[in-house]
């Protein structure tokens, strides 16, 4: 059931606005959707509302999504490092003591080759123009060519120091992904995702892990969108997003999901009857979770 939408300020100002749709699934359980930048959408959550985040952020220079102001597109690693870092310090605020956080992030390769030509084999979402990991110069970190940036650690290190508990590294090793087209290393096969916490005690629950006889901390997940390509968003199991609600929400607790993407955090979360708050600044992907949520035809 649709409720309604309505424009809401979130500045002093009153100038930037966002989006708000509201409704109700199937399943009797309430939703809400923000269309418009995380950073300032947050400041519509209630301090400490949420039980569990589960999110994948746009990763460092990989997409270009072409909506304004999109995080990914930083010119400096700090930039973009600082970004990711300050929506989190946003979640940390709505997050209730006992909740948890699971954050998936990809790294980059610095290339310094200068700009692409041609296609990429895995996303047409990733030639656009000289990127700043094509630049000469080492970005603002002084890297050679061909090095990885060190992206997700960097943004654990700096959550780490701004307050959060790094409870687990967790590698997602995505099963049966499209390999990287790369002759001189070898190809990527994982990614991490971080569980945070924001207390020293927080709600987990283990036994999912050992009743479903799964190795704890490497989770071999297929690399699968449940978009089926309707919308150009980055893959996001739903099988990924069960398995860290599994054991981070508690029955019924409320789940959010700042880079909302195609709506996959949402649907899982609803399916298990847990209020879903999603946040998203692609028009075209809000869209498309509305049409998910209402029930229309895709």
């Amino acid at each position: 059931m649709f409720l309604g939408c309505g424009f809401v300020p979130v500045s002093n100002l009153g100038k930037i606005m966002v989006q708000r749709f509201k409704g109700i699934s199937p399943l009797d359980v309430p939703w809400d959707l923000f269309q418009g930048d995380a950073r300032e959408a947050l400041g519509l959550v209630a301090d400490e509302s949420v039980h569990c985040v589960v999110t994948s952020p746009p990763y460092f220079w990989l997409r270009d999504y072409g909506v304004e102001n999109q995080i990914g597109l930083e010119e400096t690693v700090e930039g973009y490092v600082s970004e990711i870092a300050g929506v989190m310090a946003q979640i940390r605020r709505v997050l209730r003591k006992d909740g948890s956080l699971f954050l998936n992030l990809g790294d980059t390769y610095y290339s310094g080759k200068g700009e692409s030509q041609g296609t990429d084999r895995k996303s047409k979402k990733r030639r656009f123009g000289l990127r700043a990991v094509d630049k000469s110069g080492g970005l603002d970190i002084g890297y050679g060519r061909k090095s990885i940036l060190g992206i997700p650690w960097r943004v654990a290190i700096r959550m780490s120091e701004q307050g959060w508990i790094l409870r687990s590294p967790i590698i997602w090793h995505r099963d049966k992904c499209l390999p990287e087209y790369v002759m001189d290393r070898p190809r990527r096969s994982y990614e991490f995702v971080f569980m945070f916490a924001k207390d020293r005690k927080y709600y987990f629950d283990r036994k999912h892990l050992v009743d479903n006889n799964v190795d704890e901390d490497v989770w071999t997940i297929a690399a699968r969108s449940r978009n089926n390509g309707k919308v150009d968003s980055a893959s996001f199991p739903e099988e990924l997003v069960a398995r860290c609600l599994d054991i981070g929400c508690p029955p019924g607790g409320v789940v959010l999901d700042p880079f909302v993407g195609a709506g996959t955090t949402m649907q899982v979360a609803l399916a298990r009857h847990c209020p879903a708050i999603g946040i998203e600044i692609n028009p075209a992907f809000c869209e498309y979770i509305l049409k998910t949520l209402t029930g229309e035809q895709i």
